[in-house]
């Protein structure tokens, strides 16, 4: 197969390949200045004077960047120079490239060579991966250079011929794809809150989300922007990093006092597009960010991926919270089940061993003549009295007490309160029990209740304690229902 030349490279090739030849080149530059900041550091905590040095290594790294940023701008895409150079201004512009380079590696050996038995070996290394990182940086300058001069490449060489091929390939394969950004219902009329202090900015980006099916309000300074979340939380906000009252990222700091990234996303927007402004805005909460000009597409993009992250967390913290309710709750009567509430009573006898001032009350009662409730009523008259008497028993025993269904008709109530406190506390549910009615299928139903009480006081295990309750309940059952038994003492329900 022949190999590609520029010249015969298509345009969405070739900006893909001027993009690998850019990074090709920018990635080992950036990671100089990483390297630089740690031997640095090296150098200080061993009291090491190498502040010229240390300065002229970095000045050169930014002087070395700057003017590859304005050779690619000049040699590449729609600002490329129409008049071919001469083969003596390559070499020159080669030469201009390659010259802070050399200022780099130099100071770098030099430092290697002052302080070899100073340091430590890993700085020393970090030293050698300065002069690697220069000398890569170096062959991407050649690759650079020998692409805009836009002759032949040698077949014998694939360091762009290969791209180029590539970068055919991707291109041709990129036009067969058909692609398109579509927003499922679940995310349809989401509300965005654009704000940004420009009205045509604002106008614009409102038109484009809108014609998705977006819902859109608009604030045109920071203190509109926070009333406009107060009365209503978005679900996505597009936030301009410039305004003229509050900048965007205090403001960005104030919603996510109230408002964690889930809950509330945040896309900010701005012309400023340098790596420490896109880290301080992820480092401040931001859920993405935007560069202006804004490309249509983009936007769309990192708009529905917001959103759709946002539905997605919200639809697993529900499926969490149903699989919770159906962990701990009985899933007839809703109140809690046997599980929850035996855990509860463990822990509830473990505080009353370590403090006397944690004691508390526990009872176990049933429904009398529940079978005669189910051959009467049948089974559905039957879970009808089981939901009423659920809830009554809710009602009256609320948090920090528990009470839950622990099976069939019978129910378990822990209760923080002592002997007198729970006798009174009895008295008065037999009454509410005596005089509540079920309704079901057109037929009011009375039912009454037995109970055995027993306290944290008597025993020291949860078991022990359960045994005692069980043991009055058939007790106040078998004096004649509807009574709670005590210790010593039997409170009866009306006859």
């Amino acid at each position: 197969m022949d190999k590609l030349t520029p010249k015969d490279t298509s345009k969405g090739a070739e900006e893909i390949v001027l993009t690998q030849i850019k990074q090709d080149f920018i990635t080992p530059a950036n990671a100089i200045f990483d390297y630089v900041d740690i031997v640095e550091k090296f150098l200080n905590d061993a009291e090491l004077v190498s502040d010229d040095e240390i300065a002229q290594i970095k000045s050169s790294c930014t002087h070395l960047i700057e003017q590859y940023e304005v050779a690619f701008v000049q040699n590449t895409g729609a600002n490329a120079e129409d008049t071919k150079k001469t083969p003596e201004e390559y070499s020159e512009l080669r030469h201009n490239l390659r010259t802070p380079l050399n200022a780099i590696i130099g100071y770098s050996e030099i430092l290697m060579e002052d302080y070899e038995d100073d340091l430590e070996e890993s700085a020393i290394e970090d030293f050698q991966q300065i002069i690697n990182l220069a000398r890569e940086t170096e062959k991407a300058i050649e690759v650079f250079v020998d692409y805009i001069r836009g002759e032949a490449i040698d077949p014998n060489n694939d360091n762009v011929s290969n791209q180029l091929e590539s970068a055919e390939s991707l291109f041709k394969s990129l036009g067969d794809i058909e692609y398109s950004i579509s927003l499922d219902d679940d995310i349809k009329e989401s509300d965005i809150l654009i704000v940004d202090d420009n009205v045509t900015n604002c106008e614009v980006l409102q038109r484009r989300l809108s014609m998705q099916g977006l819902s859109c309000r608009t604030a045109y300074d920071g203190t509109t922007a926070l009333e406009e979340v107060f009365k209503k939380t978005p679900d996505l906000i597009l936030l301009d990093v410039i305004l003229p009252d509050i900048n965007g990222l205090e403001l960005l700091k104030t919603f996510r006092k109230e408002h964690n990234a889930e809950s509330l996303p945040v896309i900010m927007v701005s012309a400023f597009n340098d790596v420490d402004s896109i880290s301080k805005c992820i480092q401040l909460g931001a859920q993405d960010y935007l560069p202006k000009p804004i490309n249509g597409t983009i936007l769309l993009a990192k708009v529905v991926a917001a959103l759709e992250r946002k539905f997605w967390r919200e639809r697993e913290k529900e499926l969490v919270n149903e699989l919770h309710i159906q962990a701990t709750t009985d899933q007839l009567t809703g109140i809690f089940n046997r599980r929850v509430v035996f855990e509860a009573l463990d822990e509830a006898m473990d505080k009353a061993n370590e403090s006397q001032e944690r004691q508390f009350t526990t009872i176990m009662f049933d429904i009398d003549f529940f079978k005669q409730v189910n051959d009467t009523y049948g089974h559905a008259g039957g879970d009808a009295v089981l939901i009423e008497f659920a809830k009554l028993l809710e009602t009256e025993i609320t948090s920090p007490n528990v009470v839950g269904r622990i099976g069939g008709e019978e129910f378990l109530a822990i209760l923080y309160l002592n002997q007198d406190q729970a006798a009174e506390f009895c008295k008065k549910l037999i009454i509410k029990i005596n005089n509540n009615t079920v309704h079901f299928d057109g037929i009011d139903i009375k039912i009454t209740s037995s109970g055995g009480v027993a306290f944290s006081t008597e025993t020291e295990t949860s078991a022990d304690l359960t045994n005692k309750a069980d043991e009055r309940l058939y007790e106040a059952k078998k004096s004649g229902r509807n009574r709670f038994k005590l210790i010593d003492t039997e409170l009866v329900g009306d006859q």
